[in-house]
């Protein structure tokens, strides 16, 4: 009787019906689903790791016609933008440049005057605006997005930095391992530690650059001992020409502000993530986590 029913028209019927009426429909929902979803994962996955500057086209068109509209719209949107990149940069760059033959000339021709007050001033605000056109000249270069990841010693890279600092008298020093391999810029991960370590010992009497490893990150901390940055302009001092100064209480002409955007772009070409904390008992700790500190080379 089991056999005989398992094999009856009606377990046939009622199977075949379950096909048509469910699974046939269930399959062709998620067919269809994917299709959607797929290139959009795809796209959103291609804008995550995109970078003006790649001269490659960044959004395969392929697909659905909508699809390939929205791919085609958005590689025509990076051009738009990139070319707006360029030709600003290279005024910054031709207006930087100009600037130096007629600061070289009223350089010279104070030079020529007698010593004194004015002679001095004179002198003074040359070499300030030279320090700022040297500051915009570095904030324009383009190593930062050119550099390619590579598997290198990030230690030995924080260690030289350190040693640059303390070699000329400065209170920079170095907490971590001897070694560790990661994929990195190197030259753009020295320029960041660099601006830190830079900052802090304008404002701190003791700078301390720390390195750990955790499963998916390297982490870097940049510590001082100084006044810090207040809570209420943290979020804006990783804006261009931002003036930290005035937020640790000090007056200065250190330049445009533009040292913690660098740091930050440089970070985030690195994928990497940055933060600042209170410092116990006083002072600044910056936090930066780059990925792929396990040695993987990333996609």
């Amino acid at each position: 009787m089991p056999d005989s029913l398992l094999t009856s028209g009606l377990v046939r019927a009622l199977f075949y019906r379950f096909m048509a009426f469910v699974a046939l429909p269930l399959l062709i929902w998620l067919f269809a689903v994917w299709t959607v979803t797929d290139p959009l994962k795809r796209i959103s996955a291609a804008v995550g790791s995109a970078e003006i500057e790649n001269s490659d086209q960044l959004f395969i068109e392929r697909g659905s016609v909508e699809m390939v509209g929205l791919a085609s719209a958005l590689n025509r949107m990076r051009t738009r933008i990139r070319t707006m990149i360029e030709t600003r940069t290279r005024m910054l760059r031709s207006v930087s440049h100009d600037l130096r033959t007629p600061l070289t000339r009223l350089r010279l021709r104070a030079e020529r005057m007698d010593d004194g007050p004015i002679r001095t001033a004179i002198l003074s605000d040359v070499q300030h605006i030279e320090v700022l056109i040297d500051e915009t000249l570095t904030y324009l270069r383009n190593d930062v997005s050119t550099e390619k990841l590579q598997r290198a010693d990030i230690a030995s890279v924080l260690q030289t930095v350190c040693a640059e600092f303390s070699d000329v008298g400065f209170p920079v020093s170095y907490s971590g391992p001897d070694r560790l391999l990661g994929w990195c810029k190197p030259n753009a991960l020295a320029r960041a530690i660099a601006n830190l370590c830079d900052n802090g010992v304008k404002f701190a009497g003791n700078v301390t650059v720390a390195l750990t490893q955790t499963d998916t990150a390297a982490r870097i901390t940049v510590g001082d001992d100084g006044p810090g940055i207040p809570m209420t302009v943290r979020a804006r001092v990783f804006e261009p020409f931002f003036k930290e100064d005035a937020s640790r209480g000090v007056a200065s002409k250190h330049g445009f502000g533009l040292g913690l955007s660098i740091v930050a772009d440089i970070v985030q070409g690195h994928g990497g993530r940055i933060e600042l904390q209170d410092n116990q008992p006083n002072g600044l700790v910056v936090i930066i986590d780059l990925p792929n500190a396990a040695g993987v080379q990333p996609s």
